[in-house]
């Protein structure tokens, strides 16, 4: 983790302006061509929610204002953020899950089995994080092809990012996913969420299970 210099930093009057509405959250919420990973998780047997984590938190990781949080007045980046998701149990109910991300695909996957199955043992939903903010919110709606999408929020203080992924859905030869990405305005702009877009559908057709 490292602090910003407010004083000299380029997106100083960004911040400020963007910090003191009482509305400052924006939302993104474009298709990528997941093509290569359905055939991925045809041919390889590997599991689509898996796969598109990774895939995401990857991207995710790879653009700094995203790594952004806001203490008061003060700004810090980590180094690494990790993904807190959502696991379907009973009765239709979800459970908060929480895995670290490591950039190697195979010990991720092994995370994600692992935390699952552990998380899917909850009966309740729960706090899971505590104070600690290097974290990405994240949730999958695989019945919905949707085309916008907005996510609760604990304020005009709340500057941890929430990304969702959708149904996947054919258009002709070619298969797409609509990802949703929604942040606080202060740190985060529409150039940042463009180099994550980017970076995700990069990372889509580079995956190798």
């Amino acid at each position: 983790m490292k602090v910003i210099d407010a004083a000299n930093w380029p997106r100083k009057s960004q911040f400020e302006f963007f910090r003191s509405l009482p509305a400052p959250h924006f939302s993104v919420t474009s298709n990528l061509d997941v093509t290569h990973l359905v055939a991925q998780i045809n041919t390889k047997d590997i599991s689509a929610f898996n796969s598109c984590l990774f895939c995401i938190m990857g991207a995710a990781n790879a653009v700094p204002e995203l790594r952004m949080r806001f203490r008061e007045n003060t700004v810090i980046e980590h180094e690494v953020v990790h993904a807190s998701t959502t696991v379907p149990i009973d009765n239709s109910r979800f459970a908060f899950c929480s895995i670290k991300f490591v950039s190697d695909w195979s010990e991720f996957n092994a995370r994600c089995i692992r935390a699952i199955e552990k998380s899917k043992q909850q009966t309740e939903l729960s706090e899971h994080i505590g104070d600690s903010d290097e974290w990405i919110f994240l949730s999958c709606l695989p019945w919905i092809s949707f085309t916008a999408l907005s996510n609760p929020n604990s304020g005009p203080d709340d500057c941890i990012p929430r990304i969702s992924w959708g149904k996947f859905h054919r258009q002709g030869s070619d298969w797409l996913m609509p990802v949703s990405v929604q942040v606080h305005h202060a740190l985060v702009d529409g150039i940042h969420l463009g180099k994550f877009y980017e970076v995700l559908a990069e990372n889509i057709v580079n995956l190798k299970s």
